[in-house]
């Protein structure tokens, strides 16, 4: 009877036994304390930054407003949310749908006392794989890896109050085979730490291209991936066409300088196009000859400092100005 008893355990312990056991977490990846995980799910892809800005879709993304902006990821469905950054990718267990993760989050953040700002699934997101390539893009860096399900996408977009900061959450699950996959980025809002970088003026221009041929300039800032160029750049704007009126004779390169994130034929273009806008503004606005001016693009080719932390890549991301 003992054996029998035995046996009937052992033939009960097998199949749990036979269970594939979860893939490990990507090195380094770990939780948002506030969002947490499907129970199950691990970690595909993870990226923490120590400051970034999100575009955050809070609305249906629509094809006609990608065409009449110019860009997937525009002022009519998304919100700039920037300070401590997260992106994190999960697959979650087999058999477990979209909807079912979702509502678990959704769960989870509303015990958690967020608000949910914007929520929908498939059709209701607008145009489905504008809405999904929206939502994957609207963060700059390398791609996360998630699947196209945009036919059974659903999303999520909350926000918790905080006297210290607000934190948006935004939570795209998608159906991949048999497993679910969950796209989670969160923002810890907080000010950027400023101050970090010193303004140059025409004369510190001048020093800098007499003893290296070369000045980096962090005063000339841009909308977020893009070359539109900001008013606070105007001082620094200013200060390149007094150094150039004050050297006459004097050619120079524009080059616009990327960190290492994202694709670089990407960057590539994006730097270009700013050099080319810092060009357009000093010819029309400060009527410096066009002739003088060459724009280059160098995209993520030529660092300065690491790419493998926020400093090192704020110090990346520059304007500089160099003698012919």
């Amino acid at each position: 009877m003992r054996l029998l008893l035995l046996l009937a355990a052992l033939l009960l312990a097998t199949p749990a036994a036979a269970q594939p056991r979860p893939a490990p977490d990507v090195a380094g990846g770990r939780d948002h304390p506030l969002v947490g995980r499907y129970e199950g799910s691990f970690i595909r892809h993870y990226r923490a930054r120590d400051y970034d800005e999100f575009r955050m879709i809070n609305r249906p993304v629509f094809g006609r407003d990608t065409r009449e902006t110019g860009s997937r990821v525009n002022d009519r469905n998304s919100t700039p949310v920037s300070g401590r950054a997260f992106r994190l990718r999960y697959e979650g267990p087999e058999g477990r749908s979209p909807l079912e993760v979702m509502r678990n989050h959704q769960e989870k953040l509303a015990a958690g006392g967020f608000e949910t700002i914007f929520a929908c699934r498939a059709q209701e997101c607008g145009d489905r794989s504008d809405f999904w390539f929206a939502v994957v893009e609207g963060v700059q860096g390398p791609g996360p890896g998630l699947a196209p399900g945009w036919e059974n996408q659903l999303y999520t977009l909350a926000r918790l109050a905080r006297p210290e900061g607000d934190v948006h959450v935004a939570i795209l699950a998608v159906a991949q085979g048999q497993r679910t996959q969950v796209l989670v980025d969160v923002v810890e809002s907080r000010p950027m730490q400023g101050g970090r970088i010193t303004f140059v003026d025409a004369s510190a221009m001048q020093q800098a291209v007499e003893r290296t041929g070369r000045v980096a300039l962090y005063g000339i800032q841009f909308g977020f991936d893009s070359a539109e160029i900001l008013p606070a750049s105007r001082p620094t704007l200013e200060e390149i066409a007094k150094f150039l009126r004050a050297n006459p004779a004097m050619n120079v390169v524009v080059a616009g300088h990327t960190d290492g994130q994202g694709a670089f034929d990407y960057n590539v273009a994006l730097s270009t196009r700013r050099a080319q806008a810092v060009v357009a503004a000093l010819t029309r606005d400060w009527g410096i000859a066009g002739g003088r001016l060459t724009p280059f693009g160098a995209g993520m080719a030529a660092p300065v400092a690491s790419n493998d932390n926020d400093a090192g890549r704020q110090q990346n991301r520059r304007v500089e100005i160099v003698k012919r």
